[in-house]
């Protein structure tokens, strides 16, 4: 009898023209959307909690400034005339070679940069007309040597001496301790803020170094020119500007809840 009448029932949806394969099919999708909108749900939620974390955004900074130790210095000697007689680059050359010797500088530290020449009278023909000149760079942690050394040049053969560009050994190991301060100065102005509305703060979201760049030293005088020191041995105290390294840093932190 149960049977037979669901064997009429059957009979009945049939007839009604609905298949059970589209009953599957229908409520296969009907799955689907439900996964889908339970799928968007959640990220909805997500996108809530991330929206309401709370957060503060502080720069810090931390610089500092260090005398150079690597200056280099550019030498240029020149021949010349004197009493019919050209004093010659070998004999001015050898002239320096002494005067860094005698005053401990190292001699490995010198080496040359160009090799020039000119006619010191361009109507005269002679081979002994032509003049030469040498420019050597010259590496020193002090510079105030340089007034020693120039004293012991010959005067007429020195043409001319500046400061080319100078440095420190260890500026990369500077440049890493004002991040740091950076770093631990930013999170000392997000807690001292926070604490003053009674808020602690929490994990680093976010971290962004501000980049400065490393910025020459200047001189003192834009071309440092050098005289001889006189009898007394005076030594002038012109020097430059010590080398300022400095980092900024942009932290994120999170606020406890």
């Amino acid at each position: 009898m149960i049977a037979k009448s669901l064997s009429q029932k059957t009979a009945k949806f049939y007839g009604n023209g609905v298949s059970f394969a589209s009953l599957l099919q229908t409520m296969k999708i009907m799955r689907t959307l439900f996964i889908l909108m339970m799928a968007i749900s959640l990220g909805a939620v997500g996108q809530i909690k991330e929206v309401k974390t709370r957060s503060i955004e502080v720069k810090g900074s931390s610089e500092m400034e260090i005398t150079p130790n690597e200056i280099f210095v550019s030498i240029t000697l020149k021949e010349y005339k004197q009493g019919g007689k050209v004093v010659t680059l070998d004999e001015l050359e050898s002239g320096l070679i002494k005067a860094l010797k005698k005053l401990k500088i190292n001699e490995d530290n010198l080496r040359v940069q160009n090799v020039y020449g000119h006619n010191w009278d361009w109507k005269k023909k002679k081979a002994d007309d032509f003049l030469g000149s040498k420019n050597f760079i010259l590496e020193v942690s002090d510079l105030k040597k340089m007034n020693d050394l120039v004293a012991l040049l010959d005067p007429e053969g020195l043409n001319n001496m500046n400061v080319q560009s100078y440095s420190h050994s260890d500026i990369e190991g500077f440049r890493k301790q004002v991040k740091i301060g950076a770093m631990k100065a930013a999170k000392e102005k997000a807690t001292y803020l926070l604490e003053s509305v009674d808020e602690e703060v929490g994990r680093i979201l976010e971290v962004q170094e501000i980049e400065y760049g490393y910025q020459q030293p200047m001189m003192m005088r834009s071309n440092v020119a050098y005289e001889s020191a006189d009898a007394s041995g005076y030594q002038s105290d012109v020097d430059f500007k010590k080398i300022k390294v400095r980092a900024e840093m942009r932290v994120v932190f999170e606020i406890k809840e």
